[in-house]
């Protein structure tokens, strides 16, 4: 089986590919651009990613690479929060292995990217969450939490969403038991990894 291995640290990347070998056949790649290159040249039929290349977001390689070459399997190799992971997997990744992993577990998930997802117990959890959440949460439920990750008191996002604060209140109640937390602290974080950019 041929595998690239797309990661801008030569030293990572020839870690990764000297523990593949001798059983797959593996390409490196330190960019977007030389990862492009090397799938029309090389054909692999998996593509290890790590989402942190530098100056460039992997997130966008695996964009490209799900739409140009939909028969290639992306597997995120990276230690990038699970909120990242997450949106590589919306990109069109199909599945993720931390860089902590064994060399063995690693050969195992790009043996099992081949027939369908490999998704780590933590990131199952993740994934879990994020559907809970989309599908869960009203539009104004979503409004408020958006207001949230702006960082704006109960008064601001009352003001911005021409609502009272009572209302506001009522909505981060409901928004509490849906996400399943009580802190603001951590409905701020949900908020900020939701609704950064």
């Amino acid at each position: 089986m041929r595998v690239l291995v797309v990661d801008d640290h030569p030293v990572t990347r020839g870690g990764v590919v000297a523990g593949l070998a001798p059983e797959f056949t593996a390409f490196e790649a330190d960019s977007i651009e030389s990862a492009s290159k090397s799938v029309a040249a090389d054909s692999p039929q998996v593509v290890l990613v790590d989402l942190q290349l530098g100056d460039e977001n992997g997130v966008d390689l695996i964009q490209a690479l799900a739409e140009r070459h939909p028969g290639v399997r992306i597997l995120v190799l990276s230690q990038a929060p699970l909120a990242d992971v997450v949106q590589a997997i919306r990109a069109g990744a199909h599945g993720y292995v931390g860089k902590s992993a064994s060399t063995a577990d690693l050969r195992a998930a790009v043996q099992a990217v081949i027939d369908g997802p490999v998704v780590p117990p933590e990131l199952a959890a993740r994934l879990v969450a994020e559907f809970r959440q989309d599908s869960s949460l009203t539009a104004r439920e979503q409004d408020v939490l958006r207001a949230l990750a702006r960082g704006f008191d109960n008064r601001e996002i009352a003001d911005d969403l021409a609502i009272s604060v009572r209302t506001v209140n009522r909505h981060l109640e409901s928004i509490r038991d849906k996400l399943g937390t009580r802190r603001r602290s951590e409905l701020m974080r949900i908020a900020r990894e939701r609704h950064s950019g």
